[in-house]
Protein backbone atom coordinates (compact mmCIF):
# COMPACT_ATOMS: atom_id res chain seq x y z
CA UNK A 1 0.00 0.00 0.00
CA UNK A 2 1.07 3.32 -0.67
CA UNK A 3 2.04 5.86 1.99
CA UNK A 4 0.02 8.72 3.06
CA UNK A 5 0.50 12.06 2.10
CA UNK A 6 1.49 12.95 5.87
CA UNK A 7 3.35 9.89 6.00
CA UNK A 8 5.37 10.83 3.16
CA UNK A 9 6.16 14.28 4.43
CA UNK A 10 7.43 12.43 7.67
CA UNK A 11 9.65 10.28 5.99
CA UNK A 12 11.13 12.70 3.09
CA UNK A 13 11.93 15.46 6.58
CA UNK A 14 13.65 12.37 8.52
CA UNK A 15 15.64 11.93 4.97
CA UNK A 16 17.05 15.39 4.93
CA UNK A 17 17.47 16.06 9.01
CA UNK A 18 20.77 14.71 10.58
CA UNK A 19 20.72 11.40 11.70
CA UNK A 20 20.07 12.27 15.68
CA UNK A 21 19.51 15.68 15.57
CA UNK A 22 16.00 15.79 15.58
CA UNK A 23 15.25 13.68 18.95
CA UNK A 24 18.09 15.07 20.85
CA UNK A 25 17.26 18.52 19.30
CA UNK A 26 13.12 18.34 20.70
CA UNK A 27 14.33 16.40 24.19
CA UNK A 28 17.12 19.70 24.94
CA UNK A 29 14.74 21.96 23.60
CA UNK A 30 11.73 20.91 25.91
CA UNK A 31 13.60 20.08 28.76
CA UNK A 32 14.57 23.81 28.51
CA UNK A 33 11.22 25.32 28.20
CA UNK A 34 9.76 23.01 30.76
CA UNK A 35 12.49 23.02 33.23
CA UNK A 36 14.78 25.87 32.76
CA UNK A 37 12.81 28.75 31.58
CA UNK A 38 10.28 28.59 34.88
CA UNK A 39 14.00 29.12 37.14
CA UNK A 40 14.35 32.52 35.11
CA UNK A 41 10.71 33.59 35.41
CA UNK A 42 10.23 32.74 39.17
CA UNK A 43 9.53 35.35 41.73
CA UNK A 44 11.27 33.17 44.21
CA UNK A 45 15.08 33.62 45.24
CA UNK A 46 17.90 30.36 43.75
CA UNK A 47 19.73 28.58 45.80
CA UNK A 48 22.40 31.28 45.33
CA UNK A 49 20.67 33.41 47.94
CA UNK A 50 22.09 31.18 50.66
CA UNK A 51 25.38 31.36 50.34
CA UNK A 52 25.42 35.03 48.79
CA UNK A 53 23.36 37.44 49.69
CA UNK A 54 23.61 39.69 46.58
CA UNK A 55 25.65 39.96 43.71
CA UNK A 56 24.46 36.45 41.98
CA UNK A 57 21.87 34.36 41.11
CA UNK A 58 21.22 31.14 39.14
CA UNK A 59 19.08 33.74 36.89
CA UNK A 60 22.48 35.31 35.77
CA UNK A 61 23.67 32.42 34.24
CA UNK A 62 19.46 31.69 32.37
CA UNK A 63 19.61 33.57 28.51
CA UNK A 64 16.56 33.74 26.55
CA UNK A 65 17.34 30.63 24.24
CA UNK A 66 18.70 27.41 25.08
CA UNK A 67 21.87 28.04 22.74
CA UNK A 68 22.46 31.66 24.07
CA UNK A 69 22.53 30.02 27.58
CA UNK A 70 24.66 26.63 26.33
CA UNK A 71 27.01 28.73 24.50
CA UNK A 72 27.50 31.41 27.67
CA UNK A 73 28.01 28.60 30.06
CA UNK A 74 30.57 26.64 27.52
CA UNK A 75 32.54 29.33 26.97
CA UNK A 76 32.70 30.26 30.73
CA UNK A 77 33.93 26.81 31.46
CA UNK A 78 30.73 26.09 33.46
CA UNK A 79 29.50 23.05 31.32
CA UNK A 80 31.81 19.98 30.83
CA UNK A 81 30.79 18.48 26.87
CA UNK A 82 32.63 15.57 27.66
CA UNK A 83 31.95 14.43 31.62
CA UNK A 84 28.55 16.83 32.24
CA UNK A 85 28.07 15.85 35.35
CA UNK A 86 31.71 17.43 36.22
CA UNK A 87 30.16 20.69 34.98
CA UNK A 88 31.35 23.85 37.48
CA UNK A 89 27.79 24.69 37.25
CA UNK A 90 26.77 21.62 39.50
CA UNK A 91 29.18 21.97 41.16
CA UNK A 92 27.96 25.44 42.09
CA UNK A 93 24.31 24.98 42.84
CA UNK A 94 25.40 21.91 44.87
CA UNK A 95 27.01 24.39 47.13
CA UNK A 96 25.39 25.08 50.47
CA UNK A 97 26.27 26.66 53.87
CA UNK A 98 26.75 24.29 56.66
CA UNK A 99 22.88 24.02 58.17
CA UNK A 100 21.08 24.31 55.23
CA UNK A 101 16.74 24.43 55.66
CA UNK A 102 14.64 22.17 54.26
CA UNK A 103 13.11 24.98 51.58
CA UNK A 104 16.40 25.72 50.36
CA UNK A 105 17.04 21.98 49.89
CA UNK A 106 14.18 21.29 47.81
CA UNK A 107 14.99 24.30 45.66
CA UNK A 108 18.43 23.09 45.08
CA UNK A 109 17.59 19.39 44.02
CA UNK A 110 14.75 20.96 41.74
CA UNK A 111 17.47 23.44 40.20
CA UNK A 112 20.37 20.74 40.36
CA UNK A 113 17.96 18.09 38.57
CA UNK A 114 16.71 20.50 35.97
CA UNK A 115 20.38 21.84 34.62
CA UNK A 116 21.95 18.41 34.93
CA UNK A 117 18.91 16.82 32.65
CA UNK A 118 19.20 19.56 30.42
CA UNK A 119 22.85 19.97 29.57
CA UNK A 120 23.17 16.04 29.39
CA UNK A 121 20.30 16.66 26.76
CA UNK A 122 21.85 19.52 25.00
CA UNK A 123 25.28 18.14 24.66
CA UNK A 124 23.18 15.28 22.34
CA UNK A 125 22.58 18.02 19.77
CA UNK A 126 25.56 18.89 17.81
CA UNK A 127 23.66 22.61 16.82
CA UNK A 128 23.45 23.53 19.86
CA UNK A 129 27.28 22.38 21.15
CA UNK A 130 28.51 24.46 18.19
CA UNK A 131 25.86 27.42 19.08
CA UNK A 132 27.42 30.34 19.66
CA UNK A 133 26.83 34.10 21.16
CA UNK A 134 28.21 37.84 21.33
CA UNK A 135 26.40 37.97 24.50
CA UNK A 136 28.22 39.45 27.96
CA UNK A 137 25.62 39.24 29.99
CA UNK A 138 25.33 36.26 31.07
CA UNK A 139 26.69 35.46 34.72
CA UNK A 140 26.91 38.02 37.84
CA UNK A 141 26.26 42.17 36.43
CA UNK A 142 28.97 43.13 39.31
CA UNK A 143 33.27 41.98 39.27
CA UNK A 144 34.17 38.78 41.12
CA UNK A 145 35.60 40.46 44.41
CA UNK A 146 32.16 42.22 44.79
CA UNK A 147 30.42 38.50 44.31
CA UNK A 148 32.82 37.22 47.36
CA UNK A 149 32.10 40.26 49.20
CA UNK A 150 28.50 39.29 49.55
CA UNK A 151 29.03 35.95 50.55
CA UNK A 152 27.46 34.75 53.81
CA UNK A 153 30.58 33.19 55.20
CA UNK A 154 32.75 36.61 54.74
CA UNK A 155 29.74 38.64 55.59
CA UNK A 156 29.37 36.35 59.09
CA UNK A 157 33.00 36.37 59.73
CA UNK A 158 32.97 40.39 59.51
CA UNK A 159 29.98 40.15 61.92
CA UNK A 160 31.58 37.90 64.39
CA UNK A 161 34.89 40.51 64.35
CA UNK A 162 32.84 43.80 64.33
CA UNK A 163 29.19 42.45 66.71
CA UNK A 164 29.56 39.58 67.93
CA UNK A 165 32.96 39.78 69.62
CA UNK A 166 31.12 42.47 71.72
CA UNK A 167 27.93 39.81 72.67
CA UNK A 168 29.00 39.86 76.27
CA UNK A 169 27.34 43.27 76.67
CA UNK A 170 24.08 41.85 75.78
CA UNK A 171 24.29 38.41 77.10
CA UNK A 172 22.62 38.40 80.18
CA UNK A 173 19.53 40.52 78.85
CA UNK A 174 19.12 39.04 75.33
CA UNK A 175 20.76 34.89 76.05
CA UNK A 176 17.52 32.53 76.51
CA UNK A 177 20.36 30.56 78.62
CA UNK A 178 20.96 34.07 80.64
CA UNK A 179 17.38 35.95 80.95
CA UNK A 180 15.21 33.56 82.64
CA UNK A 181 15.17 35.63 85.87
CA UNK A 182 14.01 38.46 84.47
CA UNK A 183 10.75 36.68 83.71
CA UNK A 184 8.01 37.82 86.36
CA UNK A 185 10.92 41.05 87.67
CA UNK A 186 9.16 43.99 87.24
CA UNK A 187 6.28 42.73 85.31
CA UNK A 188 8.26 41.15 82.55
CA UNK A 189 6.21 38.17 81.24
CA UNK A 190 8.03 35.15 79.42
CA UNK A 191 6.78 36.52 76.32
CA UNK A 192 8.44 39.60 77.12
CA UNK A 193 11.54 38.84 77.60
CA UNK A 194 11.44 35.32 74.73
CA UNK A 195 10.76 39.16 72.42
CA UNK A 196 14.01 40.20 73.22
CA UNK A 197 15.91 37.04 73.10
CA UNK A 198 17.45 37.84 69.77
CA UNK A 199 20.83 36.30 70.50
CA UNK A 200 21.20 32.38 69.72
CA UNK A 201 23.89 31.15 71.90
CA UNK A 202 27.30 29.57 70.11
CA UNK A 203 25.76 30.49 66.51
CA UNK A 204 26.60 34.24 65.30
CA UNK A 205 24.92 32.97 61.69
CA UNK A 206 21.94 32.80 63.38
CA UNK A 207 21.94 35.88 65.74
CA UNK A 208 22.29 37.64 62.94
CA UNK A 209 19.34 36.42 61.29
CA UNK A 210 17.66 36.66 64.61
CA UNK A 211 18.91 40.40 64.49
CA UNK A 212 17.58 41.28 60.78
CA UNK A 213 14.32 39.26 61.24
CA UNK A 214 13.45 40.97 64.98
CA UNK A 215 13.65 44.40 63.19
CA UNK A 216 16.93 45.31 65.46
CA UNK A 217 18.86 45.73 62.12
CA UNK A 218 17.62 48.76 60.30
CA UNK A 219 19.14 47.98 56.60
CA UNK A 220 17.56 51.26 55.12
CA UNK A 221 19.01 53.39 57.74
CA UNK A 222 21.67 51.19 59.50
CA UNK A 223 22.82 53.84 61.82
CA UNK A 224 19.33 53.89 63.40
CA UNK A 225 19.25 49.93 63.92
CA UNK A 226 18.22 49.57 67.56
CA UNK A 227 21.42 47.03 68.24
CA UNK A 228 23.49 50.25 67.69
CA UNK A 229 21.55 53.00 68.97
CA UNK A 230 20.38 51.56 71.85
CA UNK A 231 23.72 49.86 73.43
CA UNK A 232 25.15 53.55 72.35
CA UNK A 233 22.38 55.18 74.95
CA UNK A 234 21.05 56.97 71.65
CA UNK A 235 17.54 55.67 72.36
CA UNK A 236 16.17 53.88 75.13
CA UNK A 237 17.38 51.08 76.54
CA UNK A 238 16.54 49.06 79.63
CA UNK A 239 20.09 47.85 79.68
CA UNK A 240 21.92 51.48 80.15
CA UNK A 241 24.48 52.51 77.50
CA UNK A 242 27.30 49.74 76.95
CA UNK A 243 29.82 51.96 75.06
CA UNK A 244 30.48 55.13 74.37
CA UNK A 245 29.48 56.84 70.99
CA UNK A 246 32.86 57.04 68.61
CA UNK A 247 34.33 54.27 70.58
CA UNK A 248 36.33 51.82 68.66
CA UNK A 249 33.09 49.53 69.51
CA UNK A 250 30.74 52.02 68.23
CA UNK A 251 32.90 52.25 65.12
CA UNK A 252 33.09 47.94 64.91
CA UNK A 253 28.92 48.43 64.91
CA UNK A 254 28.68 50.93 62.51
CA UNK A 255 31.64 49.07 60.14
CA UNK A 256 29.26 46.29 59.84
CA UNK A 257 25.75 47.47 59.96
CA UNK A 258 26.82 50.26 56.86
CA UNK A 259 28.60 47.22 54.61
CA UNK A 260 25.79 45.08 55.22
CA UNK A 261 23.01 47.43 54.60
CA UNK A 262 25.01 47.92 50.96
CA UNK A 263 25.29 44.52 50.03
CA UNK A 264 21.44 43.51 51.00
CA UNK A 265 21.09 46.60 48.84
CA UNK A 266 22.64 45.98 45.94
CA UNK A 267 24.89 49.36 46.52
CA UNK A 268 28.36 47.77 45.15
CA UNK A 269 28.49 47.42 41.31
CA UNK A 270 32.33 48.15 41.27
CA UNK A 271 35.22 46.69 43.42
CA UNK A 272 36.36 50.57 44.41
CA UNK A 273 33.29 51.14 46.16
CA UNK A 274 33.90 48.29 48.70
CA UNK A 275 35.14 49.10 52.27
CA UNK A 276 38.63 49.23 53.43
CA UNK A 277 38.89 46.39 56.26
CA UNK A 278 40.58 48.28 59.34
CA UNK A 279 44.64 47.43 59.74
CA UNK A 280 44.66 45.89 63.27
CA UNK A 281 42.46 42.76 63.23
CA UNK A 282 41.04 42.56 66.82
CA UNK A 283 39.36 39.84 69.57
CA UNK A 284 38.25 40.44 73.16
CA UNK A 285 40.29 38.79 75.79
CA UNK A 286 38.53 38.03 79.36
CA UNK A 287 41.47 40.47 80.62
CA UNK A 288 40.36 43.83 82.46
CA UNK A 289 42.66 46.99 82.89
CA UNK A 290 42.05 49.66 85.33
CA UNK A 291 43.47 53.24 85.83
CA UNK A 292 43.53 54.74 88.82
CA UNK A 293 44.02 58.46 89.85
CA UNK A 294 42.40 59.73 86.90
CA UNK A 295 42.06 63.37 86.90
CA UNK A 296 38.22 64.12 88.12
CA UNK A 297 38.13 67.24 85.53
CA UNK A 298 37.54 64.28 82.69
CA UNK A 299 34.56 62.70 83.72
CA UNK A 300 33.13 61.03 80.98
CA UNK A 301 35.74 61.64 78.75
CA UNK A 302 36.52 58.62 76.28
CA UNK A 303 40.00 57.43 77.01
CA UNK A 304 41.77 54.61 74.82
CA UNK A 305 45.27 52.70 75.95
CA UNK A 306 47.00 50.97 73.29
CA UNK A 307 49.44 48.21 74.65
CA UNK A 308 52.70 47.60 73.01
CA UNK A 309 54.10 44.43 74.00
CA UNK A 310 58.54 44.51 74.75
CA UNK A 311 59.86 42.22 72.27
CA UNK A 312 63.29 40.29 73.03
CA UNK A 313 64.28 37.56 70.73
CA UNK A 314 66.28 34.62 71.65
CA UNK A 315 70.04 35.50 72.32
CA UNK A 316 69.23 39.84 71.44
CA UNK A 317 70.77 42.43 73.34
CA UNK A 318 68.27 44.15 75.04
CA UNK A 319 65.20 44.30 73.30
CA UNK A 320 62.50 46.97 71.71
CA UNK A 321 58.51 48.10 71.98
CA UNK A 322 56.38 45.95 69.59
CA UNK A 323 55.80 48.40 66.25
CA UNK A 324 51.84 47.59 66.82
CA UNK A 325 49.54 47.38 69.43
CA UNK A 326 49.66 44.14 71.09
CA UNK A 327 46.11 45.19 72.72
CA UNK A 328 43.64 48.09 72.92
CA UNK A 329 40.77 48.99 75.34
CA UNK A 330 38.37 52.41 75.77
CA UNK A 331 35.43 53.53 77.70
CA UNK A 332 34.84 56.65 79.44
CA UNK A 333 36.37 57.65 82.34
CA UNK A 334 34.88 57.46 85.82
CA UNK A 335 35.68 61.04 87.06
CA UNK A 336 33.90 61.07 90.50
CA UNK A 337 35.74 57.74 90.65
CA UNK A 338 39.00 58.86 89.44
CA UNK A 339 39.02 55.93 87.69
CA UNK A 340 38.73 54.14 84.55
CA UNK A 341 38.20 50.57 83.10
CA UNK A 342 37.45 48.34 80.11
CA UNK A 343 38.26 44.94 78.69
CA UNK A 344 41.04 44.64 76.72
CA UNK A 345 41.06 43.29 73.22
CA UNK A 346 44.03 41.43 71.65
CA UNK A 347 44.89 43.43 68.43
CA UNK A 348 47.67 42.53 65.59
CA UNK A 349 48.26 44.12 62.06
CA UNK A 350 45.44 41.92 59.26
CA UNK A 351 47.03 39.37 57.42
CA UNK A 352 49.99 38.51 60.02
CA UNK A 353 50.64 35.33 61.32
CA UNK A 354 50.03 36.30 65.09
CA UNK A 355 46.49 38.13 63.60
CA UNK A 356 45.70 34.51 62.56
CA UNK A 357 46.38 32.71 65.76
CA UNK A 358 43.89 35.41 67.72
CA UNK A 359 41.43 33.55 69.42
CA UNK A 360 38.27 34.49 71.55
CA UNK A 361 38.93 34.92 74.69
CA UNK A 362 42.65 34.40 74.63
CA UNK A 363 44.08 36.43 77.38
CA UNK A 364 47.43 38.72 76.62
CA UNK A 365 50.28 36.65 77.84
CA UNK A 366 51.95 38.42 81.11
CA UNK A 367 55.20 40.48 80.93
CA UNK A 368 56.51 44.12 80.27
CA UNK A 369 53.42 46.20 78.34
CA UNK A 370 53.93 50.37 77.40
CA UNK A 371 50.77 51.61 77.96
CA UNK A 372 49.83 54.60 75.71
CA UNK A 373 46.91 56.58 77.15
CA UNK A 374 44.44 58.55 74.94
CA UNK A 375 42.07 61.50 76.16
CA UNK A 376 39.31 63.04 74.17
CA UNK A 377 39.26 65.81 76.05
CA UNK A 378 37.87 68.59 73.41
CA UNK A 379 35.05 65.09 73.00
CA UNK A 380 35.64 65.28 68.92
CA UNK A 381 34.68 61.30 68.97
CA UNK A 382 30.95 62.79 69.95
CA UNK A 383 30.91 65.17 66.89
CA UNK A 384 32.90 63.04 64.64
CA UNK A 385 32.12 59.23 65.47
CA UNK A 386 34.95 58.14 62.76
CA UNK A 387 37.55 60.42 64.51
CA UNK A 388 40.64 58.47 65.61
CA UNK A 389 42.18 59.95 68.64
CA UNK A 390 45.74 60.52 68.32
CA UNK A 391 49.08 62.51 68.56
CA UNK A 392 46.77 65.23 69.85
CA UNK A 393 45.09 63.28 72.51
CA UNK A 394 48.11 61.98 73.97
CA UNK A 395 47.88 61.91 77.78
CA UNK A 396 51.11 60.44 78.51
CA UNK A 397 52.46 56.74 78.84
CA UNK A 398 52.82 54.16 81.64
CA UNK A 399 54.77 50.95 81.59
CA UNK A 400 53.76 48.21 83.32
CA UNK A 401 54.77 44.35 84.56
CA UNK A 402 53.90 40.76 85.55
CA UNK A 403 51.31 38.47 85.06
CA UNK A 404 47.71 39.32 83.91
CA UNK A 405 44.75 37.40 85.34
CA UNK A 406 41.63 37.25 83.59
CA UNK A 407 38.37 38.77 84.75
CA UNK A 408 37.01 41.80 86.24
CA UNK A 409 38.51 41.07 89.64
CA UNK A 410 41.12 41.81 90.27
CA UNK A 411 41.99 43.76 86.82
CA UNK A 412 45.59 44.74 86.11
CA UNK A 413 45.57 48.14 87.43
CA UNK A 414 48.17 50.96 86.83
CA UNK A 415 48.42 54.55 87.94
CA UNK A 416 47.86 57.43 85.49
CA UNK A 417 50.58 59.20 84.47
CA UNK A 418 51.46 62.64 84.60
CA UNK A 419 50.29 64.90 81.99
CA UNK A 420 52.71 65.87 79.02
Amino acid sequence: MAPTLPRLILLTSLLVMPIGVCRAEEDALALFKRRITPLLRSPNPSSCAECHLSGVDLRNYIGETQEETFAALRDAGLVDIKQPDNSKLLAFIQRKPEKPTPVSEAVRKQEYDAFRAWIHAAIKDPRVVAAKTDSDQLGPAVPLTVVRHSRMDRIVESFVENIWSEMGRCASCHSPELNRGKIGRNGHTKEDVDAISWLVPRDPAATLRQLVESGNIDTDAPDESPVLTKPAGLTEHGGGPKFAVGSRTDKNFRRFLVDYAAVVNDKYVRADQLPTPPKLRGVMTKQHLRIVDVPEQFHRKLLRVDLYRWIQADGEQGGRWSESPWGTAENPIAGKRQLWQSMVTATAPRGSRRAAELKPEQPLPGGRYLAKIYIDQQDRTKTDRDYELGEAELYGEVEFDGPWAEGYQPPKIIHAPQPK
